[in-house]
């Protein structure tokens, strides 16, 4: 089971860590859905949504929005029998909803005001997100894993949560809090309270629900931003006037009620219905990094509850990485939000608060970052429709969850002779819509693995992929990289990697003229720089760091250092020698000083001036080869 671990509760310790152990969530019999109505066997071309949003006569409901709201409003109205349309400015959870903190919780910022002012409308709010929480995961069990995380009350949280999904929450000793999380800080360390939640790839998780709303007939489009209002004699909105980003073509939709699910834009929209109305949302950036999964080793993770500025600060595994975040700054609502080294820096700063030294986060370790601003909406009120249905979406299963077990990811993996991590991935990402995934997968030409080309070598992400995912309504790289497979996320620099052969797979499957790659390519590559906000992003695979005088200097001065006998080189003992005079390391022994040197020098036991310019340059462009060695040896400051 997965295992939170958050220390600082009711005055246990001065630090607070969240230790998070990753198991897959298994389905278990829940009520039926209600919904009678029979799913489209294929999902519709784009093209062929398109023309039935401009060509239908009125839908009962049109939701301008695609992010997590925007879909489940979709999909609710679409299966009470209501004609629904739904358009997306950008990719489905493109937005603020792909760009969380991965975590599926009851609410349990609500839970501590509710209990500190008594307040019962917020205790509500969790009984409500509580039950929601069952419902989803039910919806969807690939998508899931469990997860802790902790706060005061946990308690009060378990017995809303009810029993079944998640294990209760339990306080453990010092020395197993520091068993299961090793890196944190003993100092003021006394105990630790672990407590569950859910932990999920919100940006599949929205896809699936918005591919379920068109398997049961909803008219859903992405690329498609609402230009203005549409309005009858008296006023009343009754459609909106919409732009396709891919065609470039300006349509209207007429709807009986329109539902505004845009987020931090909702004031934009509303405007264009009264230019006199006042905003009501105000703004704020999560912002998350991403670094090295051994920050979390052993799948574990910390939080931090009272930052310096009493904001939460937490890093968690997820996906092989791990996630550091979050600040809560105001900010103006943007399409393409960007980080900037102060947030990055207050991140690592107060993450590093419950670290022991020798497990700080340093600015290079970051490989991703991103942001995204959150809000707190008021729920639309719409028209009353009369031939409207009861809710049915409890109970019902998403895209890929009709026919999923548990041991899927065995099947095929043993069927089609696939990695064990490739099929653990394409399973826990499409469900039983893997098969779908697996029929565009190409011989490798091997007797293992038989089939599907890695988009990267050190991700399970495959070519085929790609190509499913222009089936799924991806129309820019972006939407491959950051929302289907995650890559941008998970390591930018990767991305930018793979992002010429995306463009290449994209460009057949679309047939791109050799002009409309090149504009998706730079699209792409700006998508990387403004939003993962990751340095040394390039131009292209040549463009790196380069060494200036003064780096060369402070890096040559500390050669002199070790090479004392002027030989032009240093070898294990040499630095043995440095690190006794330095007493610095004094107790390394002198076969893991050797090994440093073999690791970070290519199996040479020896390092020249121009070896060890290389190492320091290598670190300096993100790689992690020669790291122990730079540890011992110090850190040059870069320019």
């Amino acid at each position: 089971m997965s295992r939170i671990l958050g220390l600082g509760a009711l005055g246990v310790t001065a630090a607070s860590t969240l230790a998070v152990y990753q198991t897959r969530f298994v389905s278990r019999i829940h009520q039926a859905s209600s919904c009678q109505m029979s799913r489209l066997e294929d999902l519709p071309s784009r093209e062929t949504i398109v023309d039935s949003l401009k060509t239908e006569k009125q839908f009962d409901v049109l939701v301008i929005g695609g992010g997590s709201a925007g879909a489940g409003v979709a999909l609710d109205a679409q299966t009470r029998g209501l004609k629904t349309a739904m358009v997306e400015y950008g990719d489905y959870c493109s937005g603020t909803s792909s760009k969380s903190s991965k975590l599926l919780h009851g609410g349990v910022k609500y839970l501590e005001t509710a209990l500190k002012e008594m307040d019962y409308e917020q205790y509500k709010i969790v009984q409500e997100g509580l039950n929601e929480r069952i419902n989803v995961m039910k919806a969807a069990p690939f998508l899931w894993w469990q997860s802790v995380y902790y706060w005061g009350g946990v308690k009060v949280y378990d017995f809303l949560a009810g029993k079944g999904i998640l294990k209760p929450s339990k306080f453990v000793s010092k020395e197993e809090a520091l068993e299961i999380c090793p890196t944190i800080k003993k100092e003021g360390l006394r105990g630790a309270m672990l407590y569950y939640d859910g932990q999920q790839n919100d940006a599949r998780l929205v896809l699936v629900v918005a591919l379920t709303a068109i398997r049961y007939g909803a008219k859903c489009v992405n690329h498609t931003e609402c230009i203005s209002l549409l309005k009858d004699s008296d006023g009343k909105v009754n459609g909106a006037v919409v732009k396709d980003h891919v065609t470039g073509e300006t349509y209207k939709i007429n709807a009986k009620v329109v539902v505004n699910a845009t987020g931090p834009y909702n004031d934009h929209i509303r405007k264009m219905a009264d230019e006199k109305r006042k905003p009501m949302i105000l703004g704020s950036s999560g912002i998350h990094l991403t670094v090295a999964k051994y920050f979390c080793p052993g799948n574990t993770g910390l939080i931090n509850p009272k930052s310096s500025d009493g904001r939460v600060i937490f890093a968690f595994p997820w996906e092989d990485v791990t996630i550091v975040g979050t600040t809560d700054d105001p900010a103006e609502a943007s399409h393409s939000p960007t980080v900037t080294e102060k947030e990055i820096q207050y991140i690592l700063d107060e993450m590093n608060r419950s670290f022991e030294k020798e497990f700080q986060i340093k600015r290079e370790d970051v490989i991703s970052a991103w942001s995204g601003i959150q809000t707190m909406d008021k729920v639309v009120e719409v028209n009353k429709l009369e031939e409207a249905k009861p809710c049915a979406t409890r109970g019902m299963k998403f895209e890929g969850g009709h026919e999923y077990t548990p041991m899927l990811y065995r099947i095929i993996s043993r069927k089609y002779g696939l990695e064990e991590s490739v099929a653990t991935h394409l399973c826990q990402t499409y469900g039983d819509k893997v098969y779908e995934v697996l029929k565009l997968c190409k011989s490798t030409g091997k007797k293992f693995p038989a089939i599907g080309h890695r988009l990267h070598p050190d991700f399970p992400f495959l070519e085929a992929e790609v190509r499913y995912a222009v089936k799924e309504y991806a129309r820019i790289p972006a939407d491959i990289l950051a929302r289907r497979t995650r890559l941008s996320l998970l390591d930018a620099r990767a991305a930018r990697q793979v992002l010429p052969r995306v463009v290449s797979i994209m460009a057949e499957e679309l047939e791109w003229s050799p002009e409309e790659q090149k504009r998706h390519y730079e699209e792409g590559l700006k998508f990387l720089k403004v939003e993962m906000g990751v340095c040394n992003l390039g131009k292209g695979k040549e463009d790196t760091f380069e060494l200036n005088n003064a780096e060369k200097t402070a890096i040559y001065n500390i050669f002199k250092k070790v090479d004392r006998e002027k030989r032009g080189y240093f070898s294990g003992a040499d630095l043995k020698v440095f690190l006794n005079k330095q007493k610095k390391s004094a107790n390394v022994h002198q076969d893991i000083l050797d090994d440093v040197i073999l690791e970070a020098n290519d199996g040479n036991k020896y390092i020249s001036p121009g070896d060890l310019h290389k190492i320091y340059l290598d670190i300096k462009n993100g790689s992690f080869k020669g790291r122990r060695l730079v540890d011992h040896l110090g850190e040059v400051k870069w320019e």
